[in-house]
Order: C-alpha cells, then structure tokens, then sequence
C-alpha cells in the first residue's frame, strides 16, 4: 500500500506536473528551436545546430543590444536597490501621513509595464511632455528637449521609467526585514550616543545585508531582461540606442518571422544572466551570509 511515509515524492506528482507541462516543456521546445532553423514563412524545419547562435552573435545588433543590457543593467540595478532602500528606512519611521504614504509608494509596482510606459512617455515627450512643460513656464528652455529621440536622452528615459517601476519591490523587501529588527538595540545605540549612520553600518545594515544581497541579484536579472517598458517607450529606438537583448528577441521572432534565431538569442540572455548571478555572488564577502 502507498503512503506518505514510504512514497513521499508521489505526492509531488500534482504539483510536478503542471510545472513539466508549462515550464520544462516550452523551455525544452524552445532549445530545440534554437537549433533548427524555424522561420514563418518557411515551413520546412531543418536542423542547424548551432549556426543559429552563431548568426545571432556575429549579427550587426547583437553587440549593441549586448552592451545596452549591461549598461542598462549596470547603472539601474545600485539605483533600484540604493533608492528603495533609502525609502524605505525613512518610511519605517512613524510620522502622520505615514501609511498613506507608504501605500502611495507601492502604486508602481501594482501598474503594468506599459501602462507605467505610457506615463512616463507622457513625462518626457519632447513636445507636450510634463518635464520639458515645466522646464518652459519657467523660462529654463526655450524649445524643447528631445528626451525620447536623442539616443543617450532616450536611454536616460528609460531607465528612469524602470527604475521607478522596481523601486517598491525594494521597498517592501526591505521593510518587511527592518520589522524583525529590534527596537531596544536601536534605543541602545541613541542612548549611548550613535549618529544615525553608525546605527545603519552597525545594526540596521548588518540586520538586512542578505535581502539586499538578495534584491541585487533579483534587480540585476530584471533589468538585463526587461522588454516592455523599451517596446511601449522607444521601441527600441532611436536607432539602436534602446535596443536590449530581451528586445531583440522580439525583433528576431516577431519582425524578422526568425523563431530559430529568437530562441538562441533567448538562451544566449539565460546563460548571461546566469554570468551575471555567479559575478555578483563571486564579488560579495565570503562572510556575508554569516550570522543571517
């Protein structure tokens, strides 16, 4: 007879299932696409091995779209984290207005990718936009600043618009972990005469240091596979100079009809990420984890 005592992983099988069918299954179709070439308006599906990848990565788009991501990620995941952190220090405090306050900040974070596109192509449109609006009533411009169709402007932009999207994630990570901390150490610490910095590198930072670690690594692989915030926002553009690797996956399967090409340039964006999973950790303190 089975029993949960003698065949425990029988009872997964309910659980398994649903993430073989939907999981394993389309990332396994996916790889085999990646080595034949699969192309909408060919039907015949012949095996290429990995000519599909090496296409991709000898590509006129590929090394841009490569350096945007890391660019990309590079500068908007210590923002994500540092911003988010910051904010959420300073609304763990108690103060009136403070929990409609804290509700307002996780708004971002309940809007959809295009929708929160949408606003922010409202903020820096170049000719009505709020920001360029602003600047004109108070006589710091005169015309207008092509914050969407000069390319470093437009990269600018969008990275503004995702951090704002990603901040609040961060928020509430984060405050979740100071509420474990203990108050009497910090009253401690004011009693004896500790600045608020030497609180936070002492107790505060000490106390969260693995859910900020954990929030790098979340924010670092958001960024670098962003995709609807660039497609709402610039499309990409102008030129190149929006161009991700996530969007390029787009580009290749659903405007060059490539499905081949598409899923190795996805799995080429899975293995980086991974890269990117084992740098981060490798940089960390060994000791880091210690005491957690």
């Amino acid at each position: 007879m089975w029993t949960t005592s003698r065949f425990p992983a029988f009872w997964l099988v309910p659980a398994l299932v649903p993430v073989a069918v939907f999981t394993i299954f389309p990332i396994a179709h996916a790889f085999w696409t990646s080595l034949h070439q699969v192309m909408l308006l060919f039907p015949e599906q012949d095996w290429v091995g990995l000519e599909n990848y090496r296409n991709v990565v000898t590509g006129e788009y590929f090394g841009v779209a490569l350096k945007n991501s890391l660019l990309f990620t590079l500068f908007s995941t210590p923002l994500v984290v540092t911003i988010g952190t910051a904010t959420a220090l300073f609304l763990n405090r108690e103060f009136y207005g403070v929990t409609a306050l804290r509700s307002i900040v996780i708004l971002p974070w309940v809007l959809p990718g295009a929708i929160s596109a949408v606003l922010w192509t409202w903020v820096f449109h170049p000719s009505w936009g709020v920001i360029n609006s602003f600047l004109r009533k108070l006589d710091l411009i005169d015309g207008s600043i092509p914050w969407l169709s000069d390319p470093n402007l437009a990269f600018v932009s969008v990275m503004i618009a995702h951090v704002w999207t990603q901040i609040p994630f961060t928020i509430v990570l984060v405050m979740a972990a100071l509420s474990t901390l203990s108050k009497e150490m910090i009253e401690a610490a004011e009693l004896d005469g500790a600045t608020s910095l030497q609180r936070f590198g002492h107790i505060v930072f000490p106390h969260i240091k693995t859910i900020i670690v954990v929030l790098l690594i979340y924010n670092a692989l958001t960024a670098f596979t962003t995709y609807d915030i660039v497609y709402a926002m610039t499309g990409g553009g102008p030129g190149t100079a929006t161009t991700l690797l996530s969007f390029q996956i787009w580009k290749e399967s659903f405007s060059m009809y490539d499905f081949g090409a598409g899923s190795a340039v996805a799995f080429i964006v899975v293995a980086v990420s991974a890269l990117l999973i084992v740098a981060i950790t490798k940089a960390l303190p060994s000791d880091l984890f210690e005491d957690a």
